[in-house]
């Protein structure tokens, strides 16, 4: 199975409401762009890609590998990120990672807090949602109204993290436990993205690039 050697990873996400691209060798975040959110990523990955990578001096082969985040998440967004970077993994020979959308959320705040709890806004009414816990790393990933997640989650402190946490602050805090915090605006996850796939790529277990939705589009929804 195909390795990342030496040198920095791509790293893109167009799952989230903060879409954008990131370059990361070892610790260092080398670039990181996000695009704007009311232009479809579709017609600003790659001039974004070529504008960093001009600016770097690089080149895709001086690539160590790539990664994106394959959802949960916007369905055209990751349609548009899955397509760009099998082609441009394809085209240059480097290997490819998938990364959850709910991993690299809660991953950029890996050692924040023990308890990290990623939400994501799903639209009605629900959530994506998962757990990373300290001892277990990430947990399950659902789709569900917040009330039930909130259910089922251990009554410890945890930090809540991601535009879903935001909208559903009041019912959060409402929960009731001490220590409980709701971090604020949803960061950039194409660095994460990036680390997640570099660790996976070194490792030599990424994870497919295929589509993880959690539930199924409106169009297939509306035929069934």
């Amino acid at each position: 199975m195909s390795t990342a050697s030496a040198g920095p990873v791509l790293g893109v996400d167009t799952a989230t409401g903060r879409p954008g691209l990131a370059l990361v060798e070892g610790d260092v975040v080398l670039a990181e762009i996000a695009f704007h959110r009311r232009v479809s990523p579709s017609r600003t990955l790659m001039p974004s890609l070529r504008f960093v990578l001009e600016q770097l001096g690089l080149e895709l082969g001086g690539l160590a590998g790539m990664a994106v985040t394959v959802g949960p998440g916007s369905f055209t967004g990751i349609r548009v990120g899955l397509a760009t970077l099998r082609g441009l993994a394809q085209g240059s020979g480097k290997p490819l990672a998938g990364v959850s959308t709910l991993a690299a959320l809660a991953g950029s705040y890996a050692g924040v807090a023990p308890h990290v709890a990623a939400w994501l806004d799903a639209g009605r009414g629900e959530i994506y949602a998962a757990l990373m816990r300290p001892d277990s790393g990430l947990g399950s990933e659902q789709v569900a109204a917040p009330s039930s997640v909130l259910a089922s989650l251990p009554a410890v402190p945890i930090l809540f993290v991601g535009d879903g946490a935001m909208r559903h602050a009041p019912l959060i805090r409402a929960r009731g436990v001490a220590g409980d915090a709701i971090a604020g605006a949803p960061p950039l996850l194409a660095a994460a993205t990036a680390r997640l796939g570099r660790e996976a790529l070194a490792a030599g277990q990424p994870r497919p690039a295929r589509a993880s939705y959690l539930r199924p589009p409106d169009a297939t929804r509306a035929r069934a």
